[in-house]
């Protein structure tokens, strides 16, 4: 098979599944004016840039757009891909998070609302597919390990 170099380039981003002490999970719902999912709830996250790592992209989005501080500790919940509608492919990574405190949120002007909910409650908001996100995440609370253990500290080469 002859390798054909394509459009190889495309955006990578993060997200942080947060959960609450009530056992439900941050969702941020999307502006209007966003090119992909407008007026969609996600997680929080964003585009990893420069020479950034993921864990570094994660503690800069959690606080950029919810004022959140990520307690150490992550672990991949899913990883996807889809295509925006101006054609740029992108590839997201979920990770299972924990914050320092929920209660101070307060996001930033590239959303205009946001929810804590359980996996029932999605029925009842417009987002992007996060079910087998949240699905993921309950099973791994389930096992009761506290993510600290699990810490995955990005190292920068």
């Amino acid at each position: 098979m002859t390798y054909t170099k394509n459009n190889k380039l495309h955006i990578v981003s993060v997200v942080a599944v947060i959960r609450n002490n009530e056992g439900k999970y941050l969702v941020l719902k999307r502006s209007e004016r966003e090119i992909a999912y407008p007026g969609m709830y996600t997680f929080p996250g964003g585009k990893v840039e420069d020479n950034d790592t993921i864990e570094e992209t994660l503690v800069k989005e959690a606080k950029e757009e919810a004022n959140l501080d990520l307690k150490p500790g992550k672990i991949l919940l899913k990883d996807k891909s889809f295509i925006r509608p101006d054609n740029q492919t992108v590839k997201v990574f979920s990770y299972l998070c924990e914050v320092e405190n929920s209660d101070n949120i307060k996001i930033s002007d590239d959303f205009t609302d946001y929810k804590w909910v359980s996996f029932e409650d999605l029925k009842n908001i417009s987002h992007v597919g996060i079910e087998d996100e949240l699905l993921q995440a309950e099973k791994l609370y389930k096992l009761n390990i506290p993510l600290e253990t699990l810490n995955t500290k990005s190292i920068k080469g």
